[in-house]
C-alpha cells in the first residue's frame, strides 16, 4: 500500500500564535518538497487529524491522476529525509523555500516549545534546537529507536488511512501519543476508540522528560476497567448485616450504662 500521511507534532506549551505560524511552515515544506521531488504531480493535501492541546496536525495526500500516486509517497520520504538531515547534521539537498521554512520552524523551539517532530507511517524524527543554520547542522540530543514497553492512556482520534495510526492521551499528564499498530493487527482496535487502554509496542521517549512521544508496531491493546462514581455502594452486601446493624449512639449509650 502507498504511503500518503504526514504528521507535525510540537511539544511543550503552544499558544495558538505558534501554532499558526508552524502550521504555515509545515504548508512551505510539504509544498517545497513537492515541487522538489515531484514538480509535475497533482497532489492536494487534506487535514486527517488535529489535535490542537498538543499541536499535532496529520495531512493525506490525494493525487488527482492515478500515475500520480507514487508521487506522494515521494514526498513523505523526502519530509523524512529533511527532518533526519537536520537531525544528524547532514547538508539538506533541497531548495531554499523548504531549507528557508525548516529554519523558521525550528526557530520556535524556545523553551517553551521544547521540540517538533516529523512523522509518517514508517518513522519518526524529533528535533530539540533551533539550528542557527539549516546547511550546516545543529546540536543534537541523540535519541534511541526506543524501547518495548507499555503506556496507559485514552483512546481518541483513530484513522485507517494508509497504515492505522491513533492518537493516546496519556493518563499522567493528558499529553496526546502518536500510536502506530503492527501490519495485520488491525483487529485489535475494535471498540477500543474512547476507553482506557494499556498500549504494548517500542516506545520512544523525551530524553529531558522521560515522557512517551510515540509508540510503533502495536500489537496490544488492553482495555482497562473504568468504575462509575458510587460504584462502591454495590459492596454494601459483603459486610454481612450491615443494614441492619446499631445506630452508633445506641452503640454508645449501651457502653457507657454497661
Amino acid at each position: 500500500m502507498v504511503k500518503d500521511t504526514l504528521t507535525l507534532a510540537l511539544n511543550g506549551d503552544i499558544s495558538l500564535q505558534d501554532f499558526s505560524e508552524a502550521i504555515r511552515d509545515f504548508y512551505e515544506i510539504v509544498n517545497g518538497l513537492k515541487n522538489d521531488v515531484a514538480k509535475e504531480a497533482s497532489i492536494e493535501w487534506l487535514i486527517t487529524d488535529l489535535e490542537a492541546g498538543s499541536a499535532i496536525a496529520t495531512i493525506r495526500g490525494i493525487a488527482h491522476e492515478e500515475s500520480h500516486m507514487e508521487s506522494i509517497e515521494k514526498v513523505i520520504n523526502a519530509y523524512l529525509d529533511l527532518g533526519e538531515s537536520i537531525q544528524k547534521e547532514r547538508p539538506v539537498n533541497y531548495s531554499q523555500p523548504v531549507k528557508s521554512a525548516a529554519k523558521r520552524l525550528f526557530s520556535l523551539i524556545n523553551g517553551r516549545i521544547k521540540s517538533v517532530r516529523f512523522e509518517t507511517e514508517d518513522k519518526d524524527v524529533e528535533i530539540f534546537a533551533a539550528p542557527s543554520k539549516i546547511t550546516i547542522g545543529m546540536p543534537l540530543i541523540t535519541l534511541s529507536e526506543g524501547n518495548f514497553g507499555s503506556v496507559r492512556g485514552r483512546i481518541q482520534s483513530m484513522t485507517n488511512r494508509g497504515q492505522l495510526r491513533f492518537t493516546l492521551y496519556d493518563l499522567i499528564d493528558d499529553r496526546a501519543i502518536s500510536c502506530y499498530l503492527a501490519p495485520g493487527s488491525e483487529d485489535i482496535m475494535r471498540e477500543s476508540w474512547g476507553k482506557l487502554a494499556m498500549v504494548e509496542g517500542l516506545i520512544r521517549r523525551d530524553p529531558e522528560t522521560g515522557r512517551a512521544t510515540t509508540v510503533r508496531g502495536v500489537k496490544d491493546i488492553r482495555l482497562i476497567p473504568e468504575y462509575k462514581e458510587g460504584e462502591w455502594r454495590e459492596a454494601i452486601g459483603v459486610a454481612l448485616n450491615f443494614l441492619e446493624s446499631d445506630l452508633p449512639e445506641d452503640v454508645i449509650r449501651r457502653a457507657r450504662d454497661g
